[in-house]
């Protein structure tokens, strides 16, 4: 219910609780509006905690200094982004794009630009609050997003948001706030400026990280910092000297649940660092990254610990997984042999890494071969959200639990559905050409040459040292017997038993 600024100051004055009120600011007067700013509708006495304020988006942006001190929602109009920009100020230090909010209101829909390079954000001083649905774009050296205890920063895009220094963050959270699917770009990092993130201790969920440095958690004596990624994606990452991509005070931790790592460069520092907690990997997908070592726990507590449980690393550059911290790998595939229960050191089969496809190929090692009792909460989906226990019939279960076995990483293979034909592998035979190595429902003579150039050039594969596990196809069965065990199984070399049953495959057709 919106009421007319006249009929409003008359209820104002009649009494001094009235119901909750949804106000209209707009700056064109053509829509009738409440307020022309934001800024003078939270100093307006007749609007009232517990209000909800919609922002128009007018004819164009707003010049803002707004300071809430009520418990307000603020969100932009249905199917609209305002534009929200600070008002000049000669001490720039104070600037602010938008509002700071307290107790229990919220912020949706708005989108948060600077002005002549001005500095801004927006606050939460207490516990409840919700900023969703935003972007901030291209301002500079203010925690843009800062929450206390348990707020809620959701579906909330940083782009080339820059905090110069250490640890200025783009969002700040404290104790107990999620962070739920945002995104993060710095489109090129600049030298020398701070995290993403800066937190006591949180949950970041179904976020994209491009560029970095990421995340900091826990500072002074004492501090406990401890942040869980679930289902995360960090990557194209070019620190410099001075930066690291996860860091921390005195007391950090780092927890990371079905997360990829794809393409970051650290120089100087390792990829990860935790400080007097363990840094745990839950089915996670580490590729094509460049450090010292993957991770580091200085001994500052002898119980410190490097746990990697069902996880992926593949054509990384690593002079060690960890350079300091006890190491504790269980159903992972390694660049290196380490003790543990269900480790591999092969080629994981990533499907396409050079262009950013990091799942597995059909004959990975990591198909079925994790363990179900490690999966992080048990999860029911993947990092793309597929069904995480999915069991690939060709496969055999190398894996511990019970039939489905998780796969290894943060991507469940998808076994193909209902009508695949195992031997239609492509549109044509000539490398080079559309349709090469992609299926179109057709078994034709494409396909026999194709599956001979394939098993030519890997006759041998996955025999002898530098084991690798051969990818499906060429690898289609361990013996070509029809009723005999391991028939239609994969088992990670080629023979004759590949061809001669593809042979099989081909005459049945499609």
């Amino acid at each position: 219910m919106r009421f007319a600024p006249i009929a409003a100051a008359l209820a104002w004055l009649t009494s001094t609780a009235f119901a909750q009120t949804t106000w209209l600011v707009s700056n064109d007067p053509s829509e009738s509006p409440d307020f022309l700013s934001l800024t003078e509708a939270v100093a307006s006495p007749i609007v009232q905690s517990g209000d909800t304020i919609l922002i128009s988006e007018g004819i164009g942006d707003y010049f803002e200094t707004a300071l809430v001190t009520k418990s307000l929602t603020i969100r932009a109009e249905q199917g609209e982004s305002p534009v929200l920009r600070p008002t000049d100020s000669p001490n720039r230090l104070t600037i602010q794009v938008g509002v700071q909010i307290f107790p229990a209101g919220s912020i949706h829909g708005l989108v948060f630009r600077p002005g002549s390079d001005l500095r801004g954000g927006v606050g939460a001083g207490s516990a409840g609050r919700v900023i969703s649905d935003c972007t901030f774009e291209g301002l500079v050296d203010v925690a843009l997003a800062t929450l206390s205890l348990q707020n809620v920063i959701s579906d909330c895009t940083f782009i080339n948001c820059a905090t110069v220094g250490w640890p200025l963050a783009v969002v700040a959270t404290g104790a107990g706030s999620t962070i739920e699917r945002c995104v993060f770009i710095s489109d090129p990092p600049t030298p020398g400026t701070g995290p993403f993130i800066s937190s006591s201790s949180s949950g970041v969920f179904d976020c994209t990280f491009r560029g970095g440095p990421i995340a900091v958690t826990g500072s002074g004596s004492g501090a406990l910092g401890v942040m869980t990624f679930g289902r995360c994606t960090f990557e194209d990452a070019e620190l410099d000297a001075t930066q690291r991509a996860f860091g921390g005070g005195a007391s950090t931790g780092y927890t990371f649940e079905q997360c990829l790592f794809a393409n970051i460069r650290s120089e100087t520092f390792p990829l990860t660092q935790s400080v007097n907690q363990d840094l745990v990997f839950l089915n996670c997908t580490i590729a094509r990254c460049v450090a010292p070592s993957l991770a580091e726990v200085p001994f500052f507590n002898p119980s410190e610990r490097v746990v990697l449980s069902n996880t992926v690393l593949g054509e990384n550059t690593f002079g060690a997984l960890t350079n300091a911290g006890e190491l504790v790998v269980n159903y992972s595939i390694t660049p290196f042999s380490v003790p543990g229960a269900g480790n591999q050191v092969t080629d994981p089969l990533l499907a396409d890494p050079e262009n950013g496809d990091f799942t597995l190929k059909r004959g990975s090692p990591g198909v079925d071969a994790g363990n179900n009792s490690l999966v992080p909460g048990a999860a029911a989906t993947d990092l793309l959200g597929n069904p995480r226990f999915a069991d690939d019939p060709i496969m055999p279960d190398t894996g511990a639990g019970s039939t489905p076995i998780v796969d290894i990483g943060a991507y469940e293979f998808q076994p193909p559905g209902p009508g695949f034909c195992q031997a239609d592998l492509t549109t044509n035979a000539i490398p080079g050409l559309p349709g090469y190595g992609v299926p179109n429902g057709i078994a034709n003579n494409d396909d026999f040459f194709y599956f001979l150039t394939l098993f030519t050039t890997k006759l041998g594969c996955g025999v002898g040292p530098g084991f690798t596990r051969c990818p499906s196809p060429p690898d289609l069965t361990t013996n070509a017997i029809p009723g005999t065990p391991g028939y239609g199984i994969l088992d990670g070399f080629i023979s004759n038993d590949d061809f001669f049953y593809y042979l099989t495959l081909f005459a049945t057709g499609c």
